[in-house]
């Protein structure tokens, strides 16, 4: 089975960030319908202060990659650092130092990950958060590591799934945030949140 290394989860966290810089403005007026307008703002500062921080320490493994993208990540402040610096830490603690992952790592560090959201964010699936678009997405990749895809092909698939979770949000009634004081703003548009975590996905799932 092929595997990643440090160095390429160190690209896909630089795709990311491009991918989020491109998105900014749809992530902005999402959150504009019932919050401050500023959640592409803060994720285009918290990637870049991830890849900033995997750049210049240049860690050696795929955990220690995710573990110094959290510490960045996590200073960018307001819900958006907390909730991504936590993500990102737990997906690397599972990680630990191997030198490569598979698909089933992928799958356990996602679920580590939307674990970590829940836990931070105090928030669950259905509540219309970026919980809605992560979850489905770890589910994704631990089917894949069942069947055992290929990381490729699982990426894809967790991309596709975050994708339609987020989608999904536009009908979930809100129960977090200021969009619960105001539910008909945001009614048939999706999560701002949960379309970042998708675009995340999507950029993670593209060839290097």
């Amino acid at each position: 089975m092929v595997t990643a290394d440090a160095a390429a989860v160190t690209a896909a966290l630089v795709r990311v960030l491009r991918a989020t810089e491109a998105a900014q403005g749809e992530l902005d007026r999402l959150d504009a319908l019932a919050g401050d307008g500023d959640h592409g703002v803060t994720m285009v500062l918290g990637w870049r202060a991830a890849v900033s921080a995997v750049e210049a320490a240049g860690p050696a493994t795929p955990g220690a990659v995710l573990r110094t993208a959290a510490e960045g990540f996590a200073g960018v402040g307001g819900t958006a650092g907390p909730l991504w610096g936590t993500a990102l830490l737990r997906a690397g603690r599972s990680l630990g130092d191997a030198p490569a992952l598979d698909t089933a790592a992928l799958a356990g560090a996602a679920e580590a990950a939307a674990g970590g959201m829940r836990d931070r964010g105090r928030c669950a699936e259905g509540e219309r958060t970026v919980v809605d678009a992560m979850a489905p997405a770890a589910a994704a990749l631990r089917r894949a590591a069942e069947r055992k895809s290929a990381p490729a092909e699982a990426l894809a698939d967790a991309a596709g799934a975050a994708a339609a979770g987020a989608a999904a949000t536009a009908s979930l009634e809100p129960r977090r945030g200021r969009a619960a004081r105001a539910p008909e703003r945001v009614r048939g548009h999706a999560d701002a949140g949960a379309r970042a975590c998708a675009v995340f996905w999507a950029a993670a799932a593209q060839c290097g």
